[in-house]
């Protein structure tokens, strides 16, 4: 049935369950030339896994958003790099990812958020990438960045971290700290670092409460002194955030059944 939809731009599943997406069904350039937009939204998948009508070889090359919220997802085929869009934004939201899967690192989408599941470690190699420039693990169970990332991306804009236990920063993340922005490249809102400097600004404190080791090269975002205040409120965004970047209140609100 889907294959019959060769004009089909945007696919929108909310608050239900896939059993069965198989190849025959699969979205592909032949079939869906024009499709830019994918949203799974409130939806279980069987066995937490990836459908095989979103696994073809030959994807539409219009695809350029991929968004799922609120799903039961754990898992992404080892091969997913060579078959999805790199230069795209996918949001796997909400989810049940455990780990960020490698060939989603290897993928490394312009855009990409996976906050809201229970993950504890970022690669290093999601802010090494050239192609990425937007990244999301709020409300994830992180408590520290990768220690050894060799050379922050240039293409870096934006790292969301709301809602984590971050309570200190490595001296790599610097070059995106001094980069000029129009905004606060850096967004820790409820977690101890930016406890830490409401304390600090307060004058309640004089220092963040845990730095990496003395031996180690400081960043510029553990530096509580006076003179660096000005940085530090430019560069880290500290008010309340939501929870993803898919609007998901908005949705159930327009979807709900009346």
């Amino acid at each position: 049935m889907l294959t019959e939809f060769s004009g089909l731009k945007e696919f929108k599943i909310y608050n239900s369950s896939i059993t069965s997406w198989d190849e025959d069904a699969a979205f592909t350039q032949a079939f869906h030339p024009m499709l830019t937009t994918l949203f799974l939204i409130r939806v279980n998948m069987t066995n937490g896994e990836l459908p095989l009508g979103l696994q073809a070889d030959n994807l539409p090359q219009s695809l350029e958003d991929i968004e799922f919220c609120v799903t039961n997802l754990r898992s992404l085929p080892d091969d997913l790099d060579v078959k999805w869009p790199q230069y795209a934004s996918i949001y796997l939201e909400a989810s049940q990812f455990q780990e960020v899967p490698p060939s989603l690192v290897r993928l490394a989408p312009y855009d990409l958020s996976l906050s809201l599941n229970p993950i504890a470690a970022i690669p290093e190699e999601l802010f090494e990438s050239e192609s990425v420039a937007y990244l999301s693990f709020g409300g994830t169970l992180i408590s520290e960045l990768p220690e050894n990332v060799s050379n922050l991306a240039s293409s870096m804009y934006d790292i969301n971290l709301s809602d984590t236990n971050i309570s200190f920063f490595w001296s790599w993340i610097d070059p995106l700290v001094i980069t000029p922005s129009n905004a606060p490249p850096i967004s820790a809102g409820g977690t101890p670092y930016c406890l830490d400097i409401l304390r600090i600004l307060e004058k309640r404190q004089t220092a963040f409460a845990i730095s990496p080791p003395e031996h180690i090269d400081q960043s510029i975002l553990n530096d509580a002194s006076v003179d660096n205040w000005d940085i530090l409120e430019k560069a880290v965004y500290c008010e309340e955030e939501d929870s993803t970047w898919y609007p998901l209140d908005f949705e159930d609100e327009y979807s709900k059944i009346i």
